[in-house]
């Protein structure tokens, strides 16, 4: 009788999550152990990731390759069908790899092996297992629930280098985000113990244009930030970098470390900023103000 209550007590549990969850698209790359606790629910229309990806067995997931995926194309055996997955919502209960062990450091040694969502039916209680790609962001098809971003842990990922000729001390957020330079940067130098803040923004144009100005960013919450800062070009194999490096002021910090970023141009070339990258942005900034 216990056991029936305390089902049933779960069942409303879930309801009541689906019910209020609003879901947008997260994805986190190396990041993804922060998918833990959270729901995903597919993306309308998704172009790619059901290939090798979902499994209805752990024993299934110990080969990279592996047709016996759940719900089968006919055609394609390897491929699951994506209506399969349509309307359903998934809480990530454990992430763990090929031998059922939870995540960790070790399970990076094996350069192949990929993380295992495992997916629970919030109406139906079954189990899917999901390998994840934390390389290419088009092969994650789903969106979620709002994720626990724990400060600290992006804290620590703020580099710092000291000149040992000057002694100033340089902050910067990470330069790399998910093997490509990052679009957007903050920094801090401290020099005889003033601190000045940069903010270094980056995309890509198929054409060229020189010696123009005007940044633009547009926030989440439709309000915008504007500088007549100098746009950088330099030419790249099959395109054209731009930046900007801007000197912010005590209150472009605030902005930046209470708003989140939905895009931004230089110029007339136009960089969009996913939910998660933006939502790390504004808390690699509150830990580089307090960085010493």
């Amino acid at each position: 009788m216990r056991k029936c209550i305390l089902l049933f007590i779960v069942s409303l549990t879930f309801l009541n999550i689906r019910g209020q969850a609003t879901f947008e698209h997260n994805y986190l790359g190396e990041e993804f152990t922060l998918y833990k606790g959270s729901l995903l629910k597919l993306i309308d229309n998704p172009i790619s990731g059901f290939n090798y990806a979902f499994y209805p067995d752990l024993k299934y997931c110990q080969s990279a390759y592996d047709n016996n995926v759940i719900y089968p194309d006919t055609k394609y055996n390897f491929v699951t069908v994506k209506d399969s997955l349509k309307n359903r919502i998934f809480v990530v209960e454990d992430i763990i790899d090929k031998t059922g062990k939870e995540w960790n450091e070790a399970s990076k040694t094996d350069y192949f092996a990929k993380p295992l969502f495992v997916l629970k039916d919030t109406l139906s209680g079954q189990k899917i297992y999901y390998k994840y790609d934390k390389e290419y962001e088009h092969n994650f098809p789903f969106n979620t629930s709002k994720i626990n971003y724990p400060t600290d842990y992006f804290c620590s990922k703020i580099d710092k280098q000291i000149d040992e000729f000057t002694n100033e001390i340089k902050f910067s957020s990470p330069i790399m985000s998910d093997r490509q330079l990052s679009p957007t940067i903050i920094y801090k130098y401290i020099n005889k113990g003033k601190s000045v803040y940069y903010l270094s923004l980056r995309t890509y144009g198929s054409t060229v244009n020189v010696n123009e100005t005007g940044v633009i960013i547009l926030f989440q919450d439709g309000t915008k930030w504007s500088r007549a800062s100098k746009i950088d070009v330099e030419a790249e194999s099959n395109s054209y970098q731009y930046s900007a490096f801007i000197t912010l002021t005590p209150a472009d910090l605030i902005t930046f470390s209470t708003k989140k970023i939905k895009k931004f141009r230089l110029y007339i070339y136009d960089e969009e900023v996913n939910s998660s990258d933006a939502e790390k942005f504004k808390l690699y900034t509150k830990c580089i103000k307090t960085a010493k």
